[in-house]
């Protein structure tokens, strides 16, 4: 039976001390980091959380059997799955003499897009309008999500690694940095909709309030920076530093290509460890970071389902233009 986590069912998973196992989503944040929140963390932001994280959990009778949770990214209009346990199937064969492997498998597969479809739902019901949910790029759940409603939009490669030495001398270029300031969120906008493929722009928020909550909350923390030329911006970079190693993202206008190494020069210049996801529409910085040293370790999908807006008011409904 699977139903909205509770403070009973929280104290259940504690003392059996479940969810066990592979998370099978692969949020930024333990992409990057390659660490798994504790249990303990996941109760206690999903009871202390109502109305920013969406928890489920099913069970068998007394048995555990899967629990999935989202939460909202950086405003209501858009959530990321960044929990997803559901016990046995997803590794048994399907060539059982007795068929056993086949109806098991079935079964999990049903309860994966059960999960899903249950979450966007409950997203629907708090105004959400995406849900956004990372898998590695070969995993057999891609398949499953697709047939939940999830489509995928694009791709990200993580890089890792130390910077090398460049043996050749950068030319200089008239393009200087300047630090971001609070009123420069239209323009990185702007800059999103001009460096960005039509399809990326629909997964992430063809408006400005969409774009701007489906954004990782963790650039707060950033230190960053803007290419600008003739009031526009045509580049930004975001680093942040976590135990040691150095986040970053960056995006560049494809009408000024000199833009992007101005900007990767403040990274490159820094001997520390560099973990980034890049999306596959970012040829150019990918190439950059790989000829300087980094590696290529892991590869995602990100895939989308929209939701149907709510009618708030008889004869009104909120539509994207």
């Amino acid at each position: 039976m699977m139903q909205t986590v509770r403070i009973s069912d929280a104290v259940r998973c504690f003392l059996l001390n479940v969810p066990k196992g592979p998370n099978l989503a692969c949020p930024r944040e333990t992409s990057l980091s390659g660490k798994q929140p504790s249990n303990t963390v996941l109760w206690r932001e999903t009871l202390a959380r109502r109305g920013g994280r969406i928890s489920l959990v099913s069970w068998q009778g007394l048995r555990f059997t899967g629990l999935a949770s989202a939460h909202a990214i950086n405003g209501h209009r858009a959530w990321e799955i960044d929990r997803l346990f559901v016990s046995a199937g997803q590794d048994k064969t399907l060539n059982d003499s007795n068929g056993a492997g086949a109806k098991l498998q079935k079964s999990w597969d049903h309860a994966f897009t059960d999960f899903l479809e249950k979450l966007v739902q409950e997203a629907g019901e708090r105004s959400g309008e995406r849900v956004m949910l990372r898998l590695p790029f070969d995993s057999p759940c891609v398949h499953d999500a697709r047939l939940a409603g999830f489509y995928p939009f694009f791709e990200e490669v993580l890089l890792e690694g130390q910077v090398a030495e460049d043996g050749q001398n950068a030319a200089a270029s008239p393009l200087s940095l300047g630090v971001r300031l609070p009123h420069d969120d239209y323009g990185l906008f702007q800059l999103f909709c001009a460096g960005s493929p039509q399809q990326v722009r629909d997964g992430l928020g063809s408006t400005f309030d969409q774009w701007r909550d489906s954004q990782n909350p963790f650039r707060r923390e950033m230190r960053e920076w803007v290419i600008r030329e003739k009031e526009r911006i045509i580049g930004w970079l975001g680093l942040r530093t976590v135990d040691g190693w150095q986040e970053g993202e960056v995006m560049y206008h494809p009408d000024f290509p000199d833009a992007l190494p101005v900007l990767l020069s403040k990274v490159l210049a820094q001997p520390v460890l560099n973990k980034w996801l890049i999306p596959d529409y970012q040829e150019m910085a990918r190439e950059l970071l790989l000829r300087r040293g980094l590696v290529e370790t892991a590869r995602y999908v990100v895939l989308v389902k929209t939701v149907a807006a709510r009618v708030m008011a008889p004869g009104f409904a909120a539509v994207e233009a």
